[in-house]
């Protein structure tokens, strides 16, 4: 009985491991900022992304709801990073907090 209550366990959690994958683009090849495609893609985020606003985007859009990290900006030209509740930076020199554009563009490799 222990051994069957198991097998469906697994059973159950084994469909919906598979009921997670999302579908690919109509090409057969994942959009340019699918977190699938993130995962497996090794290029840098310079070469990924066409520039610091469209990266910056795609951290708002999907980091920002499950609490990880994203930059606002909080004047023109000046971003803070945002962790949401996973952890407190800039405590204890930890660290830093707020950038400027020049700074996120080095830092991602999107400086000319």
């Amino acid at each position: 009985m222990l051994n069957e209550t198991r097998l469906t366990i697994f059973v159950m959690l084994a469909g919906l491991a598979a009921g997670c994958g999302a579908a690919p683009a109509a090409s057969g090849k994942p959009f340019p900022g699918d977190r699938k495609a993130n995962v497996t893609d090794r290029r840098p985020i310079n070469q990924r992304f066409r520039n610091l606003d469209e990266y910056l985007a795609y951290l708002r859009k999907h980091e920002g709801p499950v609490d990880g990290p994203w930059y606002l900006e909080v004047r023109p030209g000046v971003y803070e990073l945002q962790t949401g509740n996973l952890r407190i930076l800039g405590a204890d020199g930890q660290e830093k907090k707020v950038f400027t554009r020049e700074e996120l563009e080095r830092k991602f490799g999107f400086a000319k």
